[in-house]
C-alpha cells in the first residue's frame, strides 16, 4: 500500500506539472516602438566619428565563446590616440584609450552568443569573472544533470516546456542573472546583436528592436538568457524557443523600405527576397508562433544580416545618413571564425560509415561552405559600398575585412590541433587558455589587421587584466 501510495503521488505529480508548466512567452508591446535603444552606443562621444568597428563571434561551443574572448584580450592591447570630442576627461593625453574602445557592434551566433551577451551587459568589467564564470566551467554537464533532474522530467513531459527552456534557466541562474535585452541597450559594453534562425523559413532572426517591433513584442523586457538559449538551441540537443506573433495588435507597420521593395517584384534581387521574408511576420494569422533554433544554421559567421540589412535600407549611404554618421572613413569587419575541419578518417574505411559519422561530417562541411561563400559576399558587398561612397564625394574610404581563423596558422600541426578542438559545452582549462593566447596570435598577424593598427597610430602594450 505505501507503494501504491508513492506511485499515485508521482503519477499525480507528474499529470499536474506537465500540465501546468510551460515557457514564458514574450510579452507583448504595450507602449510606442521604440526602434533605436542602441543608438546612443553608436554614436557616443568617446569613440570616434572616423572608425566603425564590428565583430563577429562565430558558433562553436566554448571554442567560440573562448576564442572571442580572446580576441576582445587582444582589443584592449591595442591603445590607440583617444577621439578629440571625449568627455572621459579634459585633457586627453593621459587616457588610455584602446581599440576595444571602438567597438561598436558585436553579432553573436550559437557559442559566440555568449561572449557578445556578456560583453554587452558587462562591458570590461567582464574581463574579471567571464573566464571563470562561463569559460571554464562545464556548463555542458551542468545542463546534463539539470534536465535529469525528476522535477524538470516531469516539467519537460508537456509539449509547451522543451530543454531549451532549462538551458534558459540555467544560463539565467549562473550567467545572465535576470539581465534582459534592455539591459544590453543600457548596459557597459557595445551594442550587440544576437542571432537565432527562424526554423519556419530558414531565415536569420536577429535580437533587435526593429525584428521585435515586426510582431510588437518588447524587445526591452525579452530575457537575455533566452535570446541566447535561442541563438545555441542546436536542433536535436535543444527544442526551438517559440515567440509569439502579435503583429498587428501595435502601431507598427513595418520598416520604411518594405513597401518600395514589395512594389518592384524581382526574383533575382536580395531586396525583394528580404522584402519578401520580413513581410511574413507582418501575419499573425498566417504565422502565429516564431521557432527559433541555432543561428548556425542560417548564418554561422553572424554577418549576413549586416549586408542584408545595408541592402534593404538602401545602400552604406543611407544608413549612414539613418544613423546620424556624418564622418567615416574607416568601416571595420573583424569575424572570429571557430570553425573546424571535418574528420575524414572514415572515408578511407572500406565499410560503410555509420548515421553519426556522416551526419556529423556532412554538417562540418557544409558549414565551412557556407562560411566561404558568405566571405566572399561581404568582399563584393564592400566594394560595391566603397564605389558608392566614392561616387558621392567620399574618397578617402578604408573597408578592412580581417578574418580570424584557424586556417591562419602557418605551422601544421599548431594548425591541426585547435581545428580538431572539440565543439562542445564544456573544455579544459588549458585548451581555453590556448584559444584565448591563439586568438591574439592570428589577429596581429592579419595584414588587414597590421594595416589598421598602423593607420590609426596605435601600439600594443600590456593588459594587465588578462590572466
Amino acid at each position: 500500500m505505501r507503494l501504491l501510495k508513492i506511485f499515485i503521488t508521482i503519477v499525480l505529480l507528474f499529470t499536474l506539472t506537465s500540465c501546468t508548466a510551460t515557457y514564458a512567452l514574450n510579452p507583448k508591446l504595450e507602449m510606442k516602438v521604440r526602434l533605436d535603444p542602441l543608438q546612443g552606443k553608436l554614436l557616443s562621444p568617446n569613440k570616434s566619428d572616423d572608425l566603425f568597428l564590428i565583430l563577429s563571434f562565430s558558433g562553436g561551443g566554448t571554442r567560440a565563446a573562448a576564442l572571442s574572448y580572446g580576441i576582445l584580450e587582444a582589443l584592449e592591447k591595442i591603445e590607440i590616440p583617444p577621439p578629440a570630442k571625449s568627455v572621459s576627461t579634459k585633457d586627453n593625453s593621459h587616457v588610455r584609450h584602446t581599440l576595444y574602445d571602438e567597438i561598436d557592434l558585436i553579432t553573436g551566433v550559437s557559442g559566440g552568443s555568449f561572449t557578445a551577451g556578456y560583453f554587452g551587459l558587462h562591458g570590461k568589467d567582464a574581463f574579471r569573472d567571464f573566464r571563470e564564470k562561463v569559460l571554464v566551467k562545464n556548463l555542458q554537464t551542468d545542463l546534463i544533470h539539470m534536465v535529469l533532474n525528476p522535477v524538470n522530467l516531469i516539467r519537460l513531459g508537456s509539449p509547451r516546456f522543451g530543454r531549451s527552456e532549462v538551458a534558459q534557466e540555467y544560463y539565467d541562474k549562473m550567467i545572465f542573472h535576470g539581465a534582459t535585452l534592455g539591459d544590453i541597450a543600457g548596459g557597459k559594453g557595445p551594442a550587440v546583436n544576437i542571432l537565432a534562425t527562424d526554423a519556419d523559413d530558414g531565415i536569420i532572426f536577429p535580437f533587435i528592436p526593429s525584428q521585435f517591433a515586426l510582431i510588437c513584442s518588447d524587445f526591452e523586457k525579452f530575457p537575455l538568457a533566452r535570446a541566447v538559449a535561442a541563438s545555441a538551441a542546436f536542433p536535436g540537443a535543444f527544442s526551438p524557443i517559440i515567440l509569439k506573433n502579435y503583429a498587428g495588435d501595435c502601431a507598427y507597420k513595418g520598416p520604411f523600405w518594405l513597401a518600395d521593395a514589395l512594389a518592384k517584384p524581382d526574383p533575382t534581387s536580395r531586396v525583394y527576397n528580404t522584402a519578401l521574408m520580413t513581410k511574413t511576420y507582418l501575419n499573425q494569422e498566417e504565422k502565429p508562433y516564431i521557432h527559433l533554433i541555432d543561428g548556425g544554421v542560417s548564418d554561422n559567421l553572424g554577418i549576413r544580416n549586416i549586408m542584408e540589412s545595408i541592402a534593404a535600407m538602401g545602400g552604406i549611404l543611407e544608413v549612414m545618413k539613418k544613423q546620424q554618421i556624418t564622418s567615416g572613413r574607416q568601416l571595420v569587419f573583424i569575424i572570429v571564425d571557430a570553425q573546424t575541419q571535418d574528420t575524414k578518417h572514415w572515408r578511407m574505411m572500406d565499410e560503410i560509415p555509420g548515421l553519426g559519422a556522416i551526419l556529423g561530417a556532412s554538417s562540418t562541411i557544409m558549414i565551412n561552405k557556407y562560411n566561404f561563400e558568405t566571405i566572399d559576399l561581404l568582399r563584393r558587398y564592400c566594394e560595391e559600398w566603397k564605389q558608392e561612397l566614392e561616387k558621392a564625394g567620399n574618397r578617402n574610404i578604408e573597408i578592412y575585412i580581417v578574418h580570424v581563423s584557424f586556417d591562419a596558422l602557418p605551422e601544421k600541426e599548431e594548425r591541426e590541433y585547435f581545428q580538431s578542438v572539440k565543439t562542445a559545452l564544456a573544455l579544459p582549462e588549458d585548451q581555453v587558455d590556448k584559444l584565448r593566447s591563439v586568438a591574439g596570435k592570428i589577429l596581429f598577424a592579419q595584414k588587414p589587421f597590421v594595416k589598421l593598427v598602423k593607420d590609426l597610430g596605435g601600439k600594443i602594450t600590456e593588459n594587465k587584466q588578462e590572466r
